[in-house]
């Protein structure tokens, strides 16, 4: 199952359009070359949708926001929306300012994401949003803290206090297929356990190392891994999801094996990259760690 998505990627060689953050441009179009995609980048919205209609997928990013980036998305994403291209959501630190909330509820009230990922912290705050577009209220047992996410901000790093840890992971699972199933999109929260549903089904994923954190863009980098795996199998998203998952789960921890003692967080971020363009199908079948709830 995840041989054969990430074996399409490689097949298909999807090129996928990336308003991203000028923090991880360099680092998410490295990531899609060694995965077997192609990036490009832009965010000029004279040339958005233009460049929307070359693309097999469509990956947009909100970690250093302005308005032209905005329109850019606004445009691209209808044109992806009119082409049936698959769309990703990534809402870095949305909590940290209004700004970043009030465009993100325009993009949720604007366009369909087939996939929104984001960190829980994230994906609390983009529900929150959701919501509060309809003047809906949560209710206690669907909101999985998400009451306390308003007026708090930790950057782009998810709130200590929302992680996904064992003894919360019923909880967990329950809030990822309820936005899931409400928001009409395949939903994935992503940390040191990542949570990926379509509002039936829930992957709970495991593996990585810690360490992936200490890189920054690595949230990025899987947003694009998951916009040319979603592309190149477009009828099974769910199961793309979970493969782009497992493959940079996976190349953390051969990154990390492979690390010499002189090695640091730098010399990390590069042999993820190596271990993804490395990975082959039976190596990620077999180090791959998951369940389905």
């Amino acid at each position: 199952m995840l041989q054969e998505c990430l074996e399409n990627v490689r097949k298909m060689t999807p090129l996928i359009h990336c308003i991203t953050n000028y923090v991880t441009t360099g680092d998410v179009a490295n990531m899609l070359l060694a995965c077997g995609a192609k990036p490009i980048m832009a965010d000029e919205p004279k040339e958005a949708a233009e460049i929307t209609a070359c693309a097999a997928g469509l990956a947009m990013n909100l970690g250093t926001p302005g308005e032209r980036t905005i329109a850019a998305m606004h445009i691209a994403g209808r044109r992806a929306n009119e082409l049936g291209h698959p769309v990703l959501f990534d809402p870095v630190g949305v909590g940290a300012s209004v700004f970043r909330q009030e465009s993100a509820k325009e993009l949720l009230s604007a366009l369909h994401f087939d996939v929104i990922r984001g960190n829980v912290t994230e994906i609390k705050m983009i529900y929150k949003l959701y919501h509060a577009l309809f003047d809906r209220h949560i209710g206690e047992e669907k909101a999985f803290g998400t009451d306390a996410v308003i007026g708090k901000a930790s950057g782009v790093d998810a709130l200590a206090s929302d992680a996904v840890t064992e003894g919360k992971l019923s909880d967990a699972v329950a809030f990822v297929k309820t936005a899931a199933s409400e928001l009409h999109s395949i939903v994935a929260v992503t940390g040191a356990v990542d949570l990926i549903s379509d509002g039936m089904l829930c992957y709970v994923i495991r593996g990585g190392r810690e360490e992936m954190s200490r890189v920054t863009g690595t949230g990025c980098q899987l947003s694009g891994l998951m916009t040319a795996f979603a592309s190149a199998n477009p009828g099974n998203m769910l199961t793309a999801a979970l493969a782009a998952s497992c493959t940079m789960k996976t190349a953390g921890e051969i990154a990390w094996r492979n690390l010499t003692e002189e090695e640091g967080n730098a010399s990390y971020r590069n042999r993820m990259i190596d271990a993804v363009y490395r990975m082959d199908g039976d190596t990620l079948e077999r180090m791959a760690d998951y369940e389905v709830r």
